[in-house]
């Protein structure tokens, strides 16, 4: 049993706001812009030293589909930022595509929370959260002055594991039934490669059929340590750089520090051996090299925080529309096998295919599964919201992560307008304030057979 101590002190209510966003990645940086757009009092607070979170930090090179191939999903605040880095890639002569300079997007997030007067922390970690009757008071931080609270009307949980809401008692799940989770990814950039030559090649990704044969044979000389034939590949982010997003570490609970730091070494030496991998068998890469990896680890999966309504592959299947609908979305479940071997590969290839939406498809998301079980004044956004594992794979990603984000922020700012808990909103509001500010996609009308604000939990 581990040992424990009694700790107490005073800690200084630092700050007080309206509404206080904790996280700043994707899903952070949209809530609280939106929220600060619509006159809110809003402040964001991160960890680490940057906004953005996997698509900078993370280094993630590419956006998941913005589009359902007739019209952009990400509506709003995610159409302003695919915008706004196309300004800055035709800038360095580089059409950017759906590919992520991190650098670039770093900026792009804090220019947007400038203009729209939010205020914002860094350096500053969620140590605790004190609540009463369902009500979160004050988040409680870490940073290099001390600990300080932060008290708010409003919080809005962008932290990814959904940390705030569950420490202030939320239910949540994680991972399947056995407690298994997707395994994570230190993304790498890299130099020094002839791209031409690279694309002549045409050994890109595990959907290729050199690259798992390449793989098989770095298995068996020893080369790679794990028989993990899941492998996304190299995309170009500028004329001279590109990211690599490989390397699974399996068995990451990104809930515990002891895991994440053995999940980031192990990633470390990982790269090391993709690296002589790629240089003596992949085209164009001979000459290459890994000049810098992510400063934090690529997280998949964690916490799902349990909602007034669960998200289920049901819905997603069905296409289901909803009254309360907030957005839509439309990549396949993109469901990363939890163990290595050239059978999950191919379990993983059958899901993704067969999951896949048409041209034209979509599902609904609704205002619902922002909203935590057993909080009043708590709305979540970004990884933790609340959908079954299946709708998890598919709405985790950045595009994703806007959508849900934007939608908790407008929720957020009508609550303090309206004096009363987000819970509190019927969720056609919401969307009618979105839709106001044309941050739906102009298909997302719910249908006849949408799911009502009354239908139970999943």
């Amino acid at each position: 049993m581990m040992d424990t101590i009694h700790f107490s002190q005073e800690i200084p209510i630092r700050h007080r706001a309206g509404i206080c966003v904790v996280g700043a990645g994707p899903a952070g940086c949209a809530a609280a812009t939106v929220a600060a757009e619509q006159g809110a009092d809003v402040l964001l607070i991160e960890s680490g030293a940057m906004c953005g979170g996997m698509s900078t930090a993370g280094r993630v090179p590419v956006f998941m589909p913005w589009s359902d191939g007739i019209r952009i999903l990400c509506e709003g605040y995610g159409r302003r930022i695919l915008q706004a880095l196309k300004e800055e890639g035709k800038r360095h002569d580089f059409e950017t595509g759906c590919s992520i300079h991190a650098e670039h997007l770093k900026r792009i997030y804090e220019q947007f929370l400038e203009e729209a007067g939010a205020r914002l922390l860094y350096y500053s970690r969620l140590a605790a959260v004190r609540q009463e009757e369902g009500r979160v008071r004050q988040a409680v931080f870490a940073a290099p002055g001390g600990m300080f609270a932060v008290e708010a009307e409003v919080f809005v949980d962008a932290t990814g594991d959904g940390s705030l809401a569950a420490w202030a008692g939320a239910p949540f799940e994680r991972g399947d039934e056995h407690g298994h989770v997707m395994p994570s990814t230190l993304c790498s950039v890299w130099t020094g490669f002839d791209w031409d030559a690279y694309r002549r090649g045409g050994i890109f990704s595990h959907n290729d059929e050199r690259m798992p044969a390449l793989l098989e044979e770095a298995f068996h000389s020893g080369l790679l340590p794990e028989e993990d034939y899941h492998h996304t590949g190299v995309f170009r982010i500028s004329r001279s750089c590109a990211v690599g997003n490989f390397s699974h570490v399996f068995d990451v609970d990104s809930t515990d520090e002891r895991s994440l730091t053995e999940g980031i070494r192990r990633n470390r030496k990982l790269l090391a051996r993709y690296e002589t991998f790629y240089r003596t068998r992949i085209p164009g890469f001979s000459k290459a090299e890994i000049i810098d990896s992510g400063s934090v680890l690529g997280v998949r999966e964690s916490r799902r925080i349990l909602g007034d309504y669960i998200l289920t592959k049901a819905d997603y299947d069905a296409r289901r529309s909803f009254d309360d609908e907030i957005g839509r979305y439309n990549f396949p479940a993109d469901l990363h096998p939890d163990r290595p071997g050239k059978a999950e590969i191919l379990a993983h290839k059958r899901l993704f295919r067969s999951s896949a939406c048409g041209k034209g498809e979509s599902y609904g998301i609704p205002y619902r599964i922002l909203l935590p079980r057993k909080l009043e004044n708590v709305l979540t956004c970004g990884r933790c919201v609340s959908t079954d594992r299946h709708v998890h794979a598919s709405l985790r990603v950045i595009p994703g992560a806007y959508i849900t984000g934007q939608a908790a922020g407008m929720a957020a700012a009508l609550s303090l307008r309206r004096s009363c808990p987000p819970r509190a909103l019927p969720g056609t509001d919401v969307r009618s304030a979105l839709s106001a500010a044309h941050a739906l996609p102009a298909s997302a009308a719910p249908s006849e057979n949408s799911g009502k604000e009354s239908s139970p939990s999943s």
